[in-house]
């Protein structure tokens, strides 16, 4: 799973001093779609569900959709694992899964491949944290 993370944030060229918007762009890029990240006020039928993906290949577009219910840089996390999806070798199966109410290793409805795409979008979704709020400048601006 960390090569197939290594390989996704290698594809996007992810490095210290991107901002979210840079990587979304990095990513649009790698891919060859262009995104939007879409923050959904409606979520009465989500359940716990965080965030989800649509891709419409024909038209080589996505969105990435997010609660607005949620903090703000929970909002950048749950949509920077939906980004994991899109970079992963593999991609996603296209279901739904509630990540945030049961975890990829206790989840008995999970195939392998669907329990290996998630925990590479998960992968993703921390080294993109830590592209965001590991250096210097970050630390230096909450002074």
């Amino acid at each position: 799973m960390r090569d197939r993370a290594d390989r996704a944030v290698a594809r996007a060229g992810l490095h210290a001093g991107m901002d979210f918007d840079d990587i979304v762009r990095a990513v649009e890029s790698a891919v060859d779609i262009r995104l939007c990240v879409v923050t959904e006020v409606d979520t009465r039928g989500w359940g716990t569900l965080t965030g989800f993906l649509t891709v419409f290949a024909d038209r080589r577009e996505g969105s990435i959709h997010v609660r607005a219910s949620d903090p703000a840089l929970y909002r950048q996390f749950a949509a920077s694992h939906e980004l994991g999806h899109l970079l992963d070798d593999a991609h996603c199966s296209g279901v739904l899964h509630e990540r945030s109410s049961v975890s990829p290793y206790d989840d008995p409805t999970l195939t392998t491949p669907e329990f290996e795409a998630e925990l590479v979008a998960e992968h993703v979704a921390h080294r993109i944290a830590r592209v965001l709020y590991g250096t210097p400048r970050v630390a230096e601006s909450s002074w």
